[in-house]
């Protein structure tokens, strides 16, 4: 299905993206949380590749960024070029989370920031990221800004979305859905972060990588 026209400026990673001082801030943060910096990081569904191309700037990661949207690829290629990331820094994907074209275990860090919504089936969403999810591996998926920013400024460049758009998007969230398809996925070692900052699912696999 092709990007609506309306949606595409959100595809464009320029200085006026409504996220554009987000995105360093999340990256180094996970840099930084995880302390990994190399290895292989997957971004499910990268949208404009902005997370990856943070994450491109200040770190030694192979990174794989996953879409299930060509046009939304071609742009994110496009944004590269536009940041000065080489070609072949990202290896971008075409595919959808429930159906991975990724080997099992192969991935050290999984990152999705605002792709949850739109998942078809969740249930096998979360089986596939434990499936390419790496001994030692760490998965960080969900919606939300980064800590690096105040609460204040998270609260301007929130989304101020209509009632039905609002709870389209946001019914992941409610009641114990997320527990519920965790453990219907077989999810064994997670963390559920919800607060001012936004709401993510932390994902452990035992192991040595």
């Amino acid at each position: 299905m092709a990007i609506p026209e309306k949606e595409k400026d959100f595809y464009k990673y320029t200085k006026d993206h409504r996220f554009a001082a987000m995105y360093p801030l999340l990256a180094k943060e996970i840099v930084n949380k995880y302390k990994m910096n190399k290895g292989v990081c997957l971004d499910i569904g990268t949208g404009s590749g902005a997370l990856s191309i943070e994450l491109a700037k200040l770190s030694d990661f192979e990174i794989i960024a996953l879409d299930s949207e060509p046009e939304a690829i071609d742009m994110a290629r496009e944004n590269c070029t536009m940041h000065g990331v080489k070609a072949d820094r990202i290896r971008f994907v075409e595919g959808v989370v429930e159906e991975m074209p990724l080997p099992d275990e192969s991935v050290d860090l999984i990152l999705s920031r605002g792709s949850i919504p739109f998942w078809k089936n969740h249930v096998p969403a979360f089986r596939e990221i434990v499936r390419v999810l790496a001994p030692g591996g760490e998965a960080m998926v969900g919606c939300g800004f980064s800590r690096y920013q105040t609460l204040e400024e998270v609260e301007v460049m929130r989304p101020k979305w209509s009632p039905d758009v609002k709870d389209e998007r946001t019914s992941w969230k409610k009641g114990g859905f997320l527990v519920d398809t965790l453990r219907a996925a077989g999810v064994k070692e997670y963390n559920i972060v919800d607060d001012g900052y936004g709401t993510w699912v932390e994902i452990h696999k035992s192991g040595e990588r």
